[in-house]
C-alpha cells in the first residue's frame, strides 16, 4: 500500500494541478484504506511520507570546490502537503519527523496541524518543545494546539507561558487555554492575570475565571467552583457581566 507514496509525493509540486491534486487523493486514499485495516498498515503510510518529508540531498561540492550544503528534497509546497497528510495517519514514530519540520519556517505551521491531531504523548512533548520556538503568532497557535491535551505537563506548560512569555498577548492566549484544565494551579494563574495591567487582559481573564468555574463544576468538582465564582464576584474590577455570572451561577451550586 504504501509502495506508491514516493512516486505520488514526486507528484505533488507539480505545476500542472490536475497532477498534482490527483497524486493528493491518491496519497488520502492510501491512507483511509490504511486506517480501515489498523495501526500497522497507517505506519506504513506514514512511515513513507515521514522519510519524504525529511529527505536531503547529499551533501557535495560545486564546479568552484565549494561546499554544497545538503538541502530538503522536496520544495516546500510539497513538504507542507505532506505535513497535512501525516495529520491522517502520524502515530507516535512519527513524531520526530514533524518536530523536526517545527524549525522550518516554511512548514512549521503544517506541521503545528499535524501534531495537533496526534494524540500521543509524544506529540504532545512536541508541541511542548515548540513553545519555544520563535514568533508570538506561531507560539499562540501551539498553546491553542495544548489547549484540550488533558495532561499534567501540557497544563505546567501553558501556566508557564502565561506567567513568564515574553509577549502579553501570548501569555492571556494561554490562561484562556487553562479553562480546560480543572485544578488549583491554573485557577491561581488565571485569577492573577485577573489583575493584569495590559490592556483587556484583566477582563478576558474574568471571563476565563468564569469559564473555569464552569468546568469546575462540570467535572464535579463543586467546592472548587464555588470558591472560584467568590474571588470573581470579590475580585477589584471584575466587569458587572462577569460578576453577575458568577453570582447566579454560585446561587445554583448552593
Amino acid at each position: 500500500m504504501a509502495t506508491g507514496i514516493s512516486e505520488w509525493v514526486g507528484k505533488l509540486g507539480d505545476s500542472d494541478p490536475a497532477v498534482a491534486f490527483s497524486a493528493c487523493r491518491q496519497i488520502e486514499q492510501a491512507a483511509a484504506q490504511a486506517g480501515a485495516e489498523g495501526r500497522e498498515p497507517m505506519d506504513a503510510v506514514a512511515d513513507a511520507l515521514a522519510e519524504e518529508l525529511t529527505a536531503m540531498t547529499p551533501e557535495g561540492e560545486d564546479d568552484q570546490g565549494r561546499r554544497v550544503a545538503p538541502k530538503p528534497v522536496h520544495s516546500v509546497a510539497t513538504r507542507n502537503a505532506i505535513c497535512r497528510l501525516m495529520g491522517f495517519v502520524a502515530g507516535s514514530k512519527q513524531v520526530p519527523a514533524l518536530a523536526g519540520a517545527i524549525k522550518d519556517l516554511d512548514v512549521r505551521e503544517m506541521a503545528r496541524w499535524s501534531l495537533d491531531r496526534n494524540c500521543s504523548d509524544e506529540a504532545t512533548d512536541a508541541l511542548i518543545a515548540a513553545l519555544d520556538e520563535v514568533g508570538p503568532t506561531f507560539r499562540i497557535g501551539v498553546v491553542g494546539a495544548l489547549r484540550t491535551r488533558k495532561s499534567d505537563k501540557a497544563a505546567a506548560a501553558l501556566r508557564r507561558v502565561a506567567l513568564e512569555d515574553a509577549i502579553a498577548e501570548v501569555r492571556i492566549a494561554a490562561v484562556e487555554c487553562l479553562v480546560e484544565y480543572t485544578d488549583g494551579d491554573s485557577a491561581a494563574v488565571v485569577m492573577r492575570t485577573t489583575l493584569s495591567t495590559e490592556p483587556g487582559h484583566a477582563i478576558r481573564a474574568y471571563r476565563a475565571a468564569v469559564r473555569l468555574a464552569e468546568n469546575f463544576a462540570k467535572a464535579g468538582k463543586t467546592s472548587e467552583a464555588a470558591g472560584l465564582y467568590r474571588m470573581v464576584v470579590s475580585g477589584a474590577g471584575v466587569p458587572d457581566a462577569q460578576k453577575q455570572a458568577a453570582l447566579k451561577a454560585h446561587e445554583k451550586l448552593m
